[in-house]
Formats: C-alpha cells, sequence, structure tokens
C-alpha cells in the first residue's frame, strides 16, 4: 500500500479508537477528579516522575529499532525479550531501592509504599513489548487501537470503583498497575509470541545501537517534560502540586491523546517507507496542516473558557488551576507539533536528531521552571509560555530538515490554523466580558463553547477552507482539495 493510504487506513482505527475511548473515560475522569483531593494528584506526580524515567529504559529502544528495521527473525525477538525481561526486572529492584529516598527527598513518607506498589508494573512489561512490535510492524492498526480502547475503558472504571470505594491515591496507583497487567494479557492474547527469551546478544549491536539513540532522546524528553514537575513538587510543596498537575493533565490531555495517534500511526508507516523522503515530506506537511487544524482550536478554546470549565468540572476547590490552565493550553498547539516530529525523524533512521535537540530544551527549560516558582504555580506555567517557543524554533528547524523542509515551510502550512485559533478566541472573550456578571456559570460555558465552534469553522471557511476539506476527504473517503501537490 502507498504510505498515504498506510497513514489514513491507521488513523481512521486508531483515532476512531481514542475518540470512542475518551466519550467514555472523560468524564469518568472528571469525576474521578472531583471526588479525589488535590494532594492526591500532588503525591502520584510525585512517583510518576521516577516511573515516567523509569519506562524510558525499559525498552531500552530496542521496540523502536525493531519496527524500524528492514527485517527481524525469531533469533532476534527472542534476545530482545531477554533484554527486555533482565531491563525490566532490575528496574524493577531498583525502584524499591529508590524509594525510601524519594521519600525524604519529597519530605512524604505515604511515597515510599506508592513507589513499592508501582514497581510491580516492570514485571509486566517485558511480556508485551514483541507482541507489541510485531503488531506495528504488520500495521496492524485494528487490533491495536481496540487494545488501547480496552486498557482506557478498564483503567478509568476500575480507578472509579477505588475512588468511590474511599481509597484516595490508591485509586489513581491501582489503576495505573492494573493497566498495565490488562494491556500485558490483552496484547498476548491477540498477537502472542510463544517462545522463550534468550539472553545472548550476538549480531544485535545496530538494533542496539539505533535504540540506545532513542533511548537517550526520550529519557531526555522526558526529563524535559517532567522537571517541571520535580521543581514545583520540591519548591511549592505537594498542595501545590496538585493543583498544577492537574491544570497540566487538562491541559496536555489533548495533546497527548491526538499524538498519542500519530506516532502511533506514522512511525511504522513512514518507517516503512523511509528510502523515499520527499514522499515524506509531503505527507508530513499533510499531518501537520491536520494537527494544527485540531490543537489550535482546541487547546485555545480550553484556554478561552478555563474559569467556567474548572468551576463547572472539577468546582470551586479546584479555582487555583484557572491561570496555570490559561497559560499553558496556549502553548500546548506548539509542543503538540513538536512532538510529533521524532516520530519521522526515528522512521527515516535519524534517531540522533532529537537527541540532540532535546537537550537544547534540558539546557533552557529547567533554569526557566526554577526562575519561574518565584511566582509560584503560574511562573512556572509562564516559563513553558515565554521560554518554550524558543526551543521549539530551534528543534523544529533541524528536525524538518532532515526531510528537505524548511521553517518557513512548515509555518506556512499552520499559520492558517493558528489565525483561526485566535480570531475564536477573540470571540469567547467577547462572550465572557458580555456575559461575567451571569450567575449560572454553565450557560455561560455552553454559550462560550457554542459561539467558539461556531467562530472556528466560520473563521476556516474563510482562511483555511483547503484544510477543512483536506481533513473532510480523509474521515468520509473522498479525495479533498489538497494545498499542495508538493513540498513547498
Amino acid at each position: 500500500m502507498s504510505l498515504k493510504a498506510d497513514v489514513l487506513r491507521g488513523l481512521k482505527w486508531t483515532a476512531g479508537a481514542k475518540f470512542g475511548g475518551q466519550l467514555v473515560t472523560w468524564g469518568i475522569t472528571i469525576f474521578i477528579m472531583r471526588l479525589l483531593a488535590p494532594a492526591d494528584y500532588g503525591l502520584l506526580a510525585m512517583a510518576s516522575v521516577l516511573i515516567v524515567f523509569m519506562n524510558m529504559v525499559a525498552e531500552v529502544g530496542l521496540g523502536p529499532a525493531l519496527v524500524q528495521a528492514h527485517e527481524v527473525d525469531t533469533r532476534q525477538l527472542r534476545q530482545a525479550f531477554g533484554i527486555f525481561l533482565l531491563v525490566n526486572w532490575a528496574l524493577c529492584l531498583l525502584l524499591n531501592l529508590l524509594a525510601p529516598a524519594m521519600a525524604v527527598f519529597y519530605d512524604e513518607p505515604r511515597l515510599e509504599l506508592v513507589l513499592r506498589v508501582l514497581s510491580v508494573q516492570f514485571l509486566f512489561t517485558p511480556l508485551a513489548v514483541v507482541p507489541e512490535v510485531l503488531l506495528q510492524r504488520q500495521l496492524d492498526y485494528k487490533k491495536r487501537s481496540l487494545i488501547d480502547l480496552s486498557t482506557a475503558i478498564f483503567t478509568s472504571v476500575a480507578t472509579l470503583l477505588l475512588a468511590l470505594g474511599h481509597y484516595g491515591v490508591w485509586a489513581l496507583v491501582l489503576g495505573n498497575v492494573g493497566a498495565t497487567v490488562w494491556r500485558t494479557v490483552l496484547v498476548n492474547s491477540i498477537a502472542p509470541f510463544p517462545h522463550w527469551p534468550s539472553f545472548a546478544v550476538g549480531g544485535m549491536r545496530k538494533l542496539l545501537s539505533f535504540g540506545g539513540k532513542v533511548t537517550v532522546s526520550r529519557f531526555l524528553w522526558m526529563f524535559f517534560t517532567q522537571i517541571d514537575v520535580v521543581i514545583v513538587g520540591r519548591v511549592l510543596g505537594s498542595e501545590v502540586l496538585g493543583m498544577y498537575s492537574v491544570a497540566m493533565h487538562l491541559a496536555s490531555m489533548p495533546v497527548q491523546r491526538v499524538s498519542s495517534i500519530l506516532n502511533q500511526v506514522a512511525f511504522p508507516a513512514f518507517a516503512r517507507h523511509q528510502h523515499d523522503r520527499s514522499l515524506i515530506a509531503v505527507q508530513l506537511l499533510k499531518v501537520l496542516r491536520m494537527l494544527g487544524f485540531v490543537a489550535f482550536p482546541v487547546l485555545w478554546g480550553i484556554a478561552s473558557v478555563a474559569p467556567e470549565l474548572v468551576a463547572v468540572l472539577l468546582g470551586p476547590g479546584w479555582s487555583g488551576a484557572v491561570m496555570p490552565l490559561q497559560v499553558l493550553a496556549l502553548v500546548m498547539p506548539l509542543r503538540a507539533i513538536v512532538g510529533f516530529l521524532p516520530s519521522v525523524t526515528d522512521a527515516v533512521g535519524r534517531p540522533e536528531v532529537a537527541m540532540h535537540n532535546v537537550l537544547v530544551g534540558c539546557a533552557v527549560m529547567p533554569l526557566a521552571f526554577w526562575l519561574g516558582t518565584q511566582w509560584g504555580m503560574v511562573g512556572v506555567a509562564y516559563a513553558w509560555l515565554l521560554a518554550y517557543p524558543v526551543v521549539l524554533l530551534i528543534n523544529t528547524r533541524r528536525m524538518v530538515a532532515v526531510v528537505g523542509l524548511t521553517l518557513a515551510q512548515v509555518s506556512r502550512h499552520v499559520a492558517p490554523s493558528m489565525l483561526c485559533g485566535a480570531a475564536m478566541f477573540g470571540a469567547v472573550w467577547a462572550v465572557q466580558l458580555a456575559l461575567r456578571a451571569y450567575p449560572d456559570r454553565r450557560v455561560v460555558l455552553a454559550v462560550e463553547v457554542l459561539v467558539g465552534t461556531a467562530s472556528y469553522l466560520l473563521s476556516a471557511l474563510a482562511l483555511n477552507r483547503a484544510t477543512l476539506q483536506e481533513i473532510g476527504g480523509a474521515m468520509f473517503g473522498k479525495a479533498g482539495v489538497p494545498q499542495q501537490a508538493h513540498a513547498d
């Protein structure tokens, strides 16, 4: 199949499953936030920092390396399986050893037991990696999407039941562990790998080299995206961290959902067509147009309605999250774009590009976050808004050059959606001024959403009609009207 057909087929299955899951899980997630306290989310955020870093090491980059390779045989898969087991068992042990020190670092005694329970994930994670690789190499988006959908529903329902049972932070902890176990069982049922692991490493040099670069890049990326949590928790405490982490969660949830869809589809598809970089450039611009078309209205929409959104969905106890949510949501569309590009550079066999680029973020953002804490969590949010665009410009320019594109080309394809998003923001702001004295904030939120949606669509018809038709063609199987016939 062509690259375009592979990507469109993957998007239909993956997006369908993700959005279907969101219809079920979004309301549950909001209800759970109302049941639990900010300190519960702050405690989980403290634990998640170390867990996220360890998850970056869990595959040692061999998962992407096996997907990107032209050919792999059973021997290599067995060797990779053996490496996955050894690394994850070591991570489980290391997490238990580090748990007391982490509790002391954050001055939070409960954190030790939380980390010990979360370490159970690493006993199950390696059992799922090879089956996941097989599904990706086959571009079997249908089965992977159904696994994702089932896991999302299971996790949300399990966490809700535990929250209703007044388990507090343990609802979040056990929900995370249960998700790993559930997914492992499912993927092994659907795509079993009935072979014993091999602990020999002969013949794995090329795969390990590629995987090492991917691992370093991901590790640095997670350091870059988690260091704000570390700094806020250490300097401002668990209560403030709970507010900040929920604001970040609401602002980044659409980014995470859309990025996971695109990365899940694009990486194996682009890897299959990795030698035709001009074709990849054309399809990349198309993906960025569509991504911008969705990301700017959703995320800038969240920023514009944040006061009503927090009041209606979370209640008055979360009012402190409003300002950081507004600021973080403004920068998230840009983060969505730059977060997708490493899938492209990795797929064409250039993982070192992402590794070098994330070093820029690691050099700039920690200092910005630390300075931001002088003004509380709002200052940390402003660090994202003021410092991150600089990092984005540097990194985007370098990554798109791998497939022969320039920053100016990318900007031209994203700018119409940005302008439409700005027009929408202005329309919602006008509604807020007109209805600021109206007592029922639910009505105000509903009016803001309706006005924002209508204004964005009208702006798109005037300024971005080609992308609107392009998305319609992709969704309903029509040709659409392409903006460009080539990457110009």
